[in-house]
């Protein structure tokens, strides 16, 4: 049985021991059991992002000042150029309490493949698997590398670049001139909006890595 599963079987058989409970001391009513029908479905879906030891991981659930998402493809050579710079926002801001994840939406890369990804390239931040694209649709995200920053109340408030050194895909400027992802959260940090809510990330299309329906 795989990690997953045993958690929503774990799942279902704590809310089916609360359900019986409740039924033995004081019966059920139809709303009960419409409520516990309910419970016993959420409880078996399917997790929406894991870790790499294959857990289920809600990157929302403990207070942050903000939240970077940085989503990757490791065949992607735009991504890959962008480690050093990562690491630079990695070692500004952490001690900020702003939490750094690298989302992979790709469900065929696996764990041992993630690893090697992160090590080689030094990318920072804590690796997320996202392979049915839940983060993916919450960021808006459509490209590898692309950010997103949450506020504190988990609230999106910039998707796109990093910044501007890609030009367009296999054109890059000798220097950024811009550093969006940078500006953002520092804005959020302070209590500010970012200046702008959004840009055009360059790099590798999401479209062709299709999310896993679920098993």
């Amino acid at each position: 049985m795989s990690n997953l599963l045993r958690t929503n079987c774990a799942g279902a058989a704590h809310w089916i021991s609360r359900f019986t409970l409740a039924k033995c001391l004081g019966g059920g009513s139809l709303l009960d059991v419409k409520f516990f029908l309910v419970l016993l479905a959420a409880a078996m879906l399917p997790a929406a992002t894991v870790d790499l030891a294959g857990h289920t991981r809600d990157p929302f659930g403990a207070p942050a000042a903000a939240r970077v998402f940085i989503f990757v493809r490791s065949d992607c050579p735009v991504t890959n150029r962008y480690a050093p710079e990562l690491e630079h926002l990695f070692q500004e801001f952490s001690a900020r309490s702003v939490e750094f994840w690298l989302v992979y939406p790709d469900p065929s890369e696996t764990p041992a493949t993630i690893k090697k990804h992160m090590l080689d390239y030094g990318f920072p931040g804590q690796p997320l698997r996202d392979p049915q694209h839940d983060l993916v649709k919450r960021a808006h995200a459509d490209t590898a590398p692309e950010a997103a920053v949450f506020d504190s109340k988990n609230d999106l408030v910039y998707h796109g670049r990093i910044d501007d050194l890609w030009a367009s895909p296999g054109r890059a400027r000798p220097m950024p001139t811009t550093h969006d992802l940078e500006d953002a959260i520092a804005a959020v940090v302070d209590g500010r909006a970012p200046r702008q809510a959004e840009t055009r990330a360059v790099g590798c299309s999401l479209a062709d890595v299709a999310p896993d329906p679920g098993k």
